[in-house]
């Protein structure tokens, strides 16, 4: 090498060893975070008002606690559910018998609950599924599903939606 570019490498090398230890001495310098600065969740701004009537404000309070009076939606499942050929599964899931209404199970095969894998009928407090069979069939492996389970309601004749509640459950296919 000629001294001109040992003398370019050497300026390189000291500008750079410079600019690093002047980062690691900012890093060094920079205080831990206080608690204030740890995450916080800000106020709602779009789509709040402000009740200004004492009376529709108890009206709101009275409705609140009346539905948390209501009985929730109880859960019953194991959480894995076996089988041989990715159709018939071997499981448990159920409705409580400390359920109050009946309830039906979807199954979907991904996330957004649009793949159905499988519908029950209605499921009377204190029964459960020890074996399904499924509408479409899955793979071999391992797989994470959706299931939801759904209260029903019978109101003038009509079957209504009182609760909803989706869990994740594996699947296994061996």
């Amino acid at each position: 090498m000629k001294k001109r570019d040992l003398l370019r490498f050497a300026a390189l090398l000291c500008a750079a060893l410079f600019l690093l230890t002047s980062c690691k001495k900012r890093e060094e310098e920079e205080p831990a975070p206080s608690a204030e600065d740890k995450l916080k969740i800000g106020y709602a701004s779009q789509g709040v008002t402000v009740i200004d009537d004492v009376d529709e404000l108890q009206k709101a309070v009275d409705e609140a606690y009346e539905q948390s009076r209501q009985p929730g939606i109880g859960l019953q499942y194991m959480n894995d559910a076996y089988s041989e050929d990715g159709v018939n599964f071997d499981c448990s899931i159920g409705n409580p018998d400390n359920n109050e209404y009946d309830m039906f199970i979807a199954i979907y095969r991904d996330i957004e609950m649009n793949d159905l894998l499988y519908l029950s009928q209605l499921l009377r407090p204190g029964e459960k599924f020890e074996h399904i069979t499924l509408d479409k069939p899955l793979d071999k492996g391992d797989h994470q599903v959706i299931v939801g389970f759904t209260q029903v309601v019978e109101e003038d004749g009509e079957q209504k939606i009182h609760a909803q509640i989706a869990i994740t459950m594996n699947f296994h296919v061996s």
